[in-house]
């Protein structure tokens, strides 16, 4: 059975408490509970949000050390989030939670609202060189200045709706960035050059980005004919008035009223996380034969190279693993079957394969909080049950939009014809007793009030016929239109 929506107050039936991700009496859910409880105490009524933070923040602490094999390729455990959801409704402040944790946890965070290239990439800059004296020598050399998008860190975009603005070759730069930035750790594509006068910046990212945005006007052309929502894992949230009521008294009896001892900390919070990584990390460092100190001595290609040798010492899978993915994937693509609209199924059926891969990498989190060596079917379901429904809830955002859009179209459309309709001189027929105009002239003014040529007036009146929004009668030899609206 399909569950129903998440966030419609109405219908609901699965709440985040309810996922046995979190309802289970595994250590690593009750951890769970108390990171969102925490969450909850900045953040309110945004808990799945949260849950999608934690995914979030696993993901950049575990990028350096962990790889997942699928047949000759090697995914990255990154979890990269774009939420959209109304304007202060909690987005900005469930950052201020995450930053506070990543600080703890030592991860490197940025922000970004805007920025060249040089910022993105980085550059190269003259350095002067000097002699034995002190003095320039008038020679310079270059040093490599690194940019946003090197090494391991989380750059986060507080409005990322810029990032949609097509209509500056700038933000379309930066998408094609963030694209590469997001392609696994190790590929080629992952790489970001940047060809220079004075020299060539080639920058390996292993970013993680969490973007939040109120719903920008045109985000459907973006979703439905750009590939970048194909990247992220897409988050889209209504927040009804009475959602924002509650949240408002909720927010309001909190007014001197301290956070309750019970809950815990952040440093509590993120020495958990940290205890997580290093079972991951001393797993990968055993099978290397690997000290601390040596993995630090090593380059970035020898890490990425460890780090792919060694994918298979980090996990091993359980006997229904493989079973459980492929029941996820039967679950997905019946819904996507279900959809009638063309245009909106073919675009749910391209997100499935980013769909697929946050699967893959969802259950090997949950093994990485459980303190597990061993990713089991349990852990695979865990993870389909988070990204099934928001996969569901994404698809009816898409009808919903694409709904209102055909909507506003056909009135458009019938407005048009009205106006047309009404600048033609009106007989009553004799048959009908209606209301009728020449159909000849009713093409040759809606073709001059809509400046497009005659042929296309009558294709388009024709479909209007068909439709039975417009008949056509006959008076001798003259043809007549009355419209059904």
């Amino acid at each position: 059975m399909i569950p129903m929506l998440l966030r419609n107050e109405s219908q609901t039936t699965r709440k985040w408490s309810d996922y046995k991700l979190i309802s289970s009496d595994y250590e690593g859910s009750k951890f769970l509970k108390e990171y969102l409880s925490r969450f909850n105490s900045v953040s309110y009524f945004n808990e799945y949000a949260g849950i999608l933070s934690f995914f979030f923040t696993m993901g950049l602490m575990c990028a350096p050390y962990m790889r997942i094999p699928i047949h000759g390729i090697f995914v990255d455990c990154r979890f990269h989030v774009y939420w959209v959801q109304g304007s202060r409704s909690g987005k900005s402040v469930a950052y201020e939670f995450l930053a506070k944790i990543l600080k703890l946890c030592d991860i490197e965070t940025e922000m970004f609202s805007s920025g060249s290239d040089a910022k993105m990439i980085g550059t190269v800059k003259e350095v002067p060189l000097y002699d034995e004296d002190g003095k320039p020598t008038g020679k310079v050399d270059y040093e490599v200045v690194p940019g946003l998008l090197n090494g391991y860190k989380s750059l986060t975009f507080d409005e990322a709706s810029v990032l949609l603005n097509d209509q500056k070759a700038y933000f379309s730069d930066k998408i094609l960035y963030l694209q590469q930035a997001m392609a696994p750790i190790g590929s080629e594509t992952n790489v970001l050059v940047k060809h220079l006068v004075s020299g060539t910046v080639r920058t390996p990212s292993g970013v993680s980005m969490w973007m939040t945005t109120f719903p920008p006007k045109d985000i459907m052309v973006h979703v439905l004919e750009k590939g970048f929502f194909q990247r992220v894992y897409f988050y889209q949230n209504d927040v009804t008035m009475e959602t924002r009521q509650t949240t408002s008294e909720h927010r309001m009896s909190g007014t001197y009223v301290p956070v309750p001892d019970k809950l815990w900390g952040y440093e509590d919070l993120a020495k958990y996380l940290m205890e997580c990584r290093d079972e991951v990390k001393s797993r990968l460092f055993k099978a290397a034969g690997l000290t601390e100190e040596e993995w630090n001595a090593l380059s970035d290609g020898e890490r990425e190279d460890t780090a792919i040798r060694h994918a298979y010492d980090i996990f091993s899978v359980g006997p229904s693993y493989h079973a459980a993915l492929l029941n996820a994937v039967d679950d997905y693509y019946d819904l996507v079957r279900g959809i009638s609209n063309d245009e909106i199924r073919d675009t749910a059926t391209s997100f499935l394969p980013n769909v697929e891969n946050y699967t893959v990498i969802m259950a090997n989190h949950i093994a990485t909080v459980m303190k597990s060596p061993v990713i089991t079917a349990e852990y695979v379901m865990m993870a389909k049950e988070i990204i099934y429904d928001n996969l569901y809830n994404t698809i009816i955002w898409l009808e919903q939009k694409q709904s209102v859009k055909t909507r506003k179209r056909t009135q458009a459309e019938q407005h048009a014809w009205k106006q047309a309709f009404n600048k033609v001189a009106k007989e009553i027929h004799p048959k009908t007793g209606r209301e009728v105009v020449k159909k000849a002239e009713l093409e040759s003014v809606y073709a001059q009030l809509n400046d497009v040529s005659v042929k296309t007036a009558q294709r388009r009146l024709d479909k209007h016929i068909q439709n039975n929004t417009a008949e056509r009668h006959m008076k001798g030899r003259v043809a007549y239109i009355q419209m059904n609206w």
